[in-house]
C-alpha cells in the first residue's frame, strides 16, 4: 500500500513539475494525470481582456489531445448512435405536439365553449409562439452551460406542461399550457443540432445525421393526424394528450442518460477536478479564459442568436426561406383538411392516414440526400472557393422547383371531378422537396457556424416559428377569398421567388462568408494543430 502511495505521489509530483514548467516558460505542453491516466493538453495565457480577473494571473488552459477519449469527436460509434437516436426521439415528441390539436378543435370547442374562426388555430399557433421564444433562451444557454442540463430540464418541463394541458378546465389555461409546451419543447429542435455538431466532425457523416434528425422533425407532424384522427373520436381529445404524455415519459428514460457533449463544459469539469487536486495552478477550460461575470456571460450567450440573425446576411436569407417553407407546411395541414374532408368527404382518421403519404416523399428525399453525399465532395473539390456551397446547396436547388410544382399540382387537381388520388399524390413530391430543402439549408448553416450552430439554428427556429404561428392565421380567409387552386398558386409563387436563395448562395456565398465576423473567428480552427479544440472553445467567449 505504501509502495502504491509513493508511486502515486511520484506521478503527482511529475505532473506538477510539468505544469509549473509550462507556466514558467509560457509554452504549450501535454502532461498526464496520474489518477485518470488521461493526457492533458495545456496552453498558457495571461488574463488579459477579462476585467473580472486579478491582474497578472496566468491560466493553464485545458484542451483536448488529438485522441483524447473525453473529446466527443473521439467517442465510439455506438455511443454517438445512442445520442443521435435519443435526440431524434425527443424531436418526434416535440414536433408531434405542434400538430396535435389541428383536427380536434370541434371537440375542444365543445369542451371549452369557444367560438370558431381564428380561435381554431390558437392552440397550434401558441405552441409555435413557444417555439419562437424557447430557442432564444435554451440554445445560447446550452453554449454557455452545456447541452445536457438544457435538454434534460427542458424535456422534463415539456412533460409537465403536457400534463397541464390534459388537466386544463378552461380555454385560457389550456392555451397557456400549450404555449409552455412549445417553449419547453423547443430545445430538441434547436439544441440537438448543436449536439450533432459537437459529436461529428466529419462533414459527410454530420450531414447524414442531420438528415435523419430533420426527417424526425417531419415524422412527428405526420404521426399526429393519425393519432388524433382515430383516438379522439373514440376516446375523446384528452386521451390524445394522455398518449402523447406516455410517449414523453418513456422517452425521458434515455434523455436522462445523455452524456454532456459540449467541449467547454467537459473541459470545465475536468479543470475543476484538477484545481481541487493541484492547488494554485489556475486550470481552466479554453472557453472560460476570457469569461467575465455571470451577467456578462449571460448577455453574450442569450443575445447571440439575435445578433447572428440581424448581422449575418447569409443566415437571415436562409431563415426567411426556411420560415416560409415551414409556414406553408402548417398551412398545408389546414388546406389538406379542406380538400379531403370537405371536397372528398374523408373521415378524420382516414384523412390523417392519407396525410401521412407525405412520408414517402420524406424517405425519398433522405435517399436522394444519401446519393448526393457521393457527388457533393467531388463538386466541392472542383470549386474549392465555394466548397461549402457545392457540398450542401444543390439539394435545395433541386427541391425548390419541385416544391413549387407540388403546390400547383395539389391546388389545381383538388376538385370533385378529379379522383382523390391525383391531388393526394402531390404530397409525395412535396414531402421530397420539403425534406431536401431543410437538409441542405440546415447542413449549410451548421457547417458555416460550427460552434455557434446551436445559436444559428435557434435563430432559424425562431423565425420559422414566427412564420408558422402567424401566417396560418390567414388560411381560412385566403381559402374563402381565393379558393383552393389560387391559394395554392399564391403560395407557389412566393416559394418560387424564395427558391432563388440557394442559387444566390452558390454564386455569392463565399463572398458573404468572407465578410462575416463570426466566420472569421472560426477560420483559425482549420489551421490549429490540436484539431481546433482550443480555438473552438475559446472563441465562444469572444462573440
Amino acid at each position: 500500500m505504501s509502495a502504491k502511495t509513493a508511486t502515486d505521489r511520484g506521478a503527482e509530483e511529475k505532473t506538477l513539475a510539468s505544469v509549473d514548467a509550462c507556466i514558467s516558460a509560457s509554452e504549450d505542453t501535454s502532461v498526464q494525470d496520474g489518477d485518470s491516466g488521461i493526457a492533458i493538453a495545456l496552453s498558457v495565457v495571461r488574463a488579459d481582456g477579462n476585467p473580472d480577473a486579478p491582474e497578472n494571473v496566468t491560466y493553464a488552459i485545458l484542451t483536448f489531445e488529438p485522441n483524447d477519449p473525453g473529446d466527443p469527436h473521439n467517442w465510439s460509434k455506438g455511443k454517438k448512435l445512442r445520442i443521435v437516436l435519443t435526440g431524434i426521439l425527443m424531436c418526434i415528441n416535440s414536433s408531434m405536439g405542434s400538430i396535435l390539436t389541428t383536427n380536434i378543435f370541434p371537440q375542444l370547442q365543445h369542451t371549452f365553449g369557444v367560438p370558431g374562426g381564428p380561435q381554431a388555430v390558437l392552440p397550434a399557433s401558441l405552441y409555435l409562439v413557444g417555439f419562437m421564444f424557447g430557442p432564444l433562451i435554451f440554445a445560447p444557454l446550452s453554449e454557455g452551460y452545456g447541452r445536457k442540463p438544457v435538454l434534460v430540464s427542458g424535456f422534463a418541463l415539456f412533460g409537465v406542461a403536457t400534463l397541464g394541458a390534459v388537466l386544463a378546465r378552461n380555454w385560457a389555461v389550456f392555451l397557456f399550457f400549450r404555449f409552455l409546451c412549445g417553449t419547453f419543447g423547443s430545445p430538441p429542435l434547436s439544441v440537438v443540432g448543436g449536439v450533432i455538431a459537437d459529436v461529428f466532425c466529419n462533414e459527410v457523416t454530420r450531414g447524414r445525421v442531420i438528415m435523419a434528425w430533420s426527417a424526425a422533425t417531419f415524422a412527428g407532424p405526420l404521426l399526429a393526424p393519425v393519432l388524433t384522427g382515430f383516438v379522439s373520436p373514440a376516446l375523446g381529445w384528452r386521451w390524445t394528450f394522455w398518449i402523447a404524455l406516455i410517449m414523453v415519459s418513456v422517452s425521458f428514460i434515455p434523455v436522462i442518460a445523455l452524456p454532456e457533449t459540449f467541449a467547454t463544459k467537459i473541459l470545465r469539469t475536468r479543470a475543476a477536478k484538477l484545481n481541487k487536486k493541484f492547488k494554485g495552478r489556475n486550470f481552466t477550460a479554453a472557453g472560460d479564459v476570457r469569461k467575465g461575470s455571470l451577467w456578462a456571460s449571460l448577455k453574450t450567450t442569450l443575445s447571440r442568436p439575435l445578433r447572428l440573425l440581424f448581422s449575418e446576411m447569409l443566415l437571415a436569407l436562409a431563415c426567411v426561406y426556411m420560415a416560409f417553407t415551414y409556414a406553408v407546411f402548417y398551412m398545408m395541414v389546414q388546406i389538406f383538411g379542406t380538400i379531403f374532408q370537405g371536397v372528398y368527404k374523408f373521415s378524420l382518421g382516414i384523412a390523417g392516414v392519407a396525410f401521412s403519404i407525405m412520408a414517402i416523399g420524406t424517405v425519398s428525399g433522405c435517399l436522394f440526400s444519401l446519393w448526393y453525399d457521393n457527388i457533393g465532395p467531388r463538386l466541392g473539390a472542383k470549386h474549392p472557393d465555394k466548397r461549402a456551397e457545392y457540398l450542401r446547396l444543390p439539394l435545395a436547388c433541386v427541391g425548390g422547383p419541385i416544391f413549387v410544382i407540388s403546390l400547383v399540382w395539389l391546388g389545381w387537381t383538388a376538385t370533385a371531378s378529379v379522383h382523390w388520388f391525383v391531388p393526394l399524390s402531390a404530397l409525395i413530391p412535396y414531402g421530397f422537396a420539403y425534406q431536401v430543402i431543410f437538409v441542405a439549408m440546415i447542413n449549410y448553416i451548421t457547417d458555416a457556424y460550427d460552434i455557434y450552430a446551436a445559436s444559428a439554428l435557434a435563430a432559424c427556429g425562431t423565425t420559422r416559428s414566427i412564420a408558422g404561428a402567424l401566417i396560418p392565421l390567414c388560411v381560412d380567409k385566403m381559402l374563402s377569398s381565393l379558393g383552393i387552386a389560387w391559394s395554392c398558386t399564391l403560395l407557389a409563387l412566393i416559394s418560387a421567388v424564395l427558391g432563388f436563395v440557394p442559387f444566390a448562395f452558390i454564386m455569392y456565398g463565399d463572398k458573404i462568408r468572407a465578410a462575416s465576423r463570426f466566420s472569421a473567428t472560426l477560420k483559425p480552427q482549420t489551421d490549429s494543430p490540436d484539431g481546433g479544440s482550443l480555438a473552438r472553445a475559446r472563441s465562444l467567449t469572444t462573440v
